[in-house]
């Protein structure tokens, strides 16, 4: 919930969250709602406006209200912050300052993302509206007016937002896998380029970068692993759901953005988790009265406890890509996932081939491929996992036009002789 300095709640934007986001958004999702809420508030100071007031009175957005708005979801809002910081020891603002139309310097939003923001700001003040106003004896009037509103904002979001053409692709989202394969083996606890100094945190990360890198498991879920969920006799490691653990003291508790599942691994890696648990993690003080599997080494408060989010960024990724920034620059966490699906593809592509070879082995459709895509990444929709089945169309697209251009090829020769 969004709190104000004194830890008070904000009473809109939590009825809002409550009546309309609870219900069907996970954590993540609503977190990044109340970013966007927080962006329009930060509109509301710079302008000296309160809508709620506003609306109180029947007073709706006007246009150029809403180009304002629109103008102030493209802009970072750390950007922004930053300017009013440096603006507000001045006696004259300017506008140019915070609002830097076509300054080179200004930082800027994806068209995805201040679309993002104008839909969810449009669904939060017709909320508010709807809301404020229903006890109205005018309220049926008034509604034509706050349609009107939310319709006139999300008509401001910026065009080319939507996801076309290669944007789509899932192999434009991740490097290739051989900056991957360069990555694990440097982080392999014996390599000479390991980054990281002490020997027990060299196997621990390893351990969290092997498994993200053979499961696809995001590095949320990978932090919120217990030893528990690790099945050494079958060789699986279970993904789930602790929303709200009270075992967990982590002020951003890591929780699962997916389905539960169980996903298979070698038993090469469960043998290395075990002797991680019995040979090093033991030894950590305190690691032994919580459930989770990867703990912080570092003596000091936290010794023992979960690995946070923010020290597994800038003190376990980010050690690790700086080691060659040039090569390893593109990749982030998410990436290991586009990877994973990557892998998959080639070993479903393997087994049609030899499927096409030996006719007792079974091919694997593009249906079952779909359905086996949407279990191992957790996925409850089709679409998540349709966009890496395109890569089908792809390489048919591919083959077709290699014959095309080799028959043009022959053609082209023979009139030559």
């Amino acid at each position: 919930m969004l709190v104000d300095s004194e830890g008070v709640p904000d009473f809109w934007v939590t009825l809002y969250v409550t009546e309309n986001l609870r219900v069907s958004l996970k954590q993540t999702s609503i977190e990044n709602t109340i970013r966007h809420l927080i962006h329009l508030k930060l509109w509301e100071e710079i302008n000296g406006r309160d809508l709620i007031s506003e609306f109180s009175q029947a007073k709706f957005l006007s246009d150029s209200d809403i180009i304002s708005i629109r103008d102030h979801c493209l802009l970072n809002s750390n950007h922004i912050e930053e300017w009013q910081q440096i603006t507000s020891k001045k006696n004259v603002v300017k506008l140019s300052v915070i609002y830097p139309g076509r300054t080179r310097h200004r930082k800027v939003v994806s068209k995805g993302h201040a679309a993002n923001r104008l839909v969810h700001i449009a669904s939060y003040l017709y909320f508010v509206a709807r809301t404020k106003l229903r006890t109205r004896e005018n309220f049926i009037a008034l509604t034509g007016s706050i349609d009107d509103m939310k319709k006139r904002i999300i008509a401001q979001k910026p065009k080319g937002a939507k996801n076309k053409g290669l944007s789509t692709d899932p192999d434009s989202k991740a490097p290739p896998p051989e900056i991957f394969e360069n990555l694990m083996k440097m982080v392999r606890e014996d390599s000479p380029d390991n980054p990281y100094k002490n020997s027990s945190i060299r196997i621990r990360n390893a351990l969290m970068f092997d498994i993200m890198y053979i499961t696809g498991m995001r590095s949320g879920e990978v932090l919120g692993l217990q030893i528990s969920d690790i099945e050494f006799q079958r060789a699986s490691i279970s993904v789930t759901r602790r929303h709200d653990n009270p075992l967990d003291h982590r002020r951003r508790q890591s929780v699962l953005k997916t389905n539960e599942r169980d996903i298979p691994v070698p038993q090469a890696l469960v043998n290395r988790i075990r002797a991680y648990v019995m040979e090093e993690r033991s030894k950590i003080p305190g690691a032994n009265k919580g459930p989770f599997l990867f703990v912080t080494h570092k003596r000091g408060e936290f010794q023992g406890k979960a690995i946070s989010d923010s020290t597994f960024r800038n003190r376990i990724l980010k050690p690790a890509i700086l080691t060659n920034l040039e090569l390893f620059n593109e990749i982030h966490r998410h990436g290991f996932r586009h990877n994973f699906n990557n892998s998959l593809s080639k070993k479903i592509d393997e087994h049609n081939r030899r499927a096409r070879i030996d006719p007792t082995i079974k091919p694997i459709k593009e249906k079952e491929e779909l359905q086996l895509r949407k279990y191992l990444n957790g996925w409850s929709s089709d679409s998540s996992a349709e966009i890496y089945n395109l890569r089908h169309i792809k390489e048919m697209s591919n083959k077709l036009l290699r014959e095309d251009m080799d028959d043009m090829s022959k053609h082209l020769n023979k009139e030559k002789k």
